[in-house]
């Protein structure tokens, strides 16, 4: 249902922002006097690099790596909002969740179909989807570290200081094969990619709360849910 909305793969970084700065032997000599910065200075204060162009990596994704940086699929247009470079791990014991990043995305020029569908998902009109979206995409491998079998739901909240708490079950619109099987039979390590809409793109904190694990014969819990909190950049 959703092939082609895979032809983006997503990641950031902030854009740079180029400072002039004056010659260092005129600096020290005048440090006591104020005086106006050259034309030349004045133009680099404001200056703002612009993004280059996306690359696609070895799987033949498009990977936008900077702020401003857009890629186009038949879903649509997608721009890099925000990113959160997290590269941290969650013991979520037998299971180790390590997140490599968290990002706001903004999607314009939606396909109708794309839309119709993602409304179900999303809990959301369908004109407004078309109208444009914007989303958390949250990425992010789980290795099961024992021979045993392991039980696990993966993300199941996602809350934004908006005051958005995101089911992570029913409002995942970018499905993987990692989504479709529960169950770590042995040492397993799967990959996931999560996205979700949000009402408002304004994040700055967002929280994830990861599943308990279950022994995938007894069924008894081996670890309760496990929460981490991260601020975007």
């Amino acid at each position: 249902m959703f092939k082609y909305w895979k032809s983006i793969g997503i990641s950031l970084l902030l854009a740079t922002i180029l400072v002039g700065c004056g010659d260092a032997e005129n600096s020290s000599a005048n440090s006591d006097k104020d005086e106006e910065p050259k034309q030349s200075d004045q133009e680099s204060l404001n200056q703002k690099e612009e993004p280059s162009e996306p690359k696609t990596n070895e799987d033949g994704n498009i990977e936008l790596l900077e702020v401003g940086q857009t890629a186009e699929s038949q879903a649509g247009k997608a721009e890099l909002l925000k990113i959160k470079k997290v590269n941290e791990t969650v013991d979520v014991a037998p299971i180790n969740v390590t997140i490599q990043d968290i990002k706001v995305i903004k999607l314009t020029e939606v396909d109708p179909a794309f839309a119709e569908e993602l409304s179900y998902m999303a809990d959301a009109n369908i004109s407004n989807l078309d109208e444009g979206f914007s989303y958390i995409q949250v990425q992010y491998t789980a290795e099961n570290t024992t021979e045993e079998n392991i039980e696990w739901y993966d993300l199941m909240n996602v809350v934004t200081d908006q005051g958005e708490q995101i089911d992570g079950q029913m409002k995942d619109f970018l499905v993987t094969d990692s989504d479709m099987e529960s169950m770590f039979i042995g040492e397993v390590k799967k990959e996931f990619q999560d996205a979700f809409v949000v009402k408002n793109a304004d994040i700055n904190e967002v929280k994830l709360v990861f599943g308990y694990t279950m022994n995938g014969d007894s069924y008894e819990t081996i670890t309760e849910k496990q929460t981490v909190e991260y601020t975007l950049e």
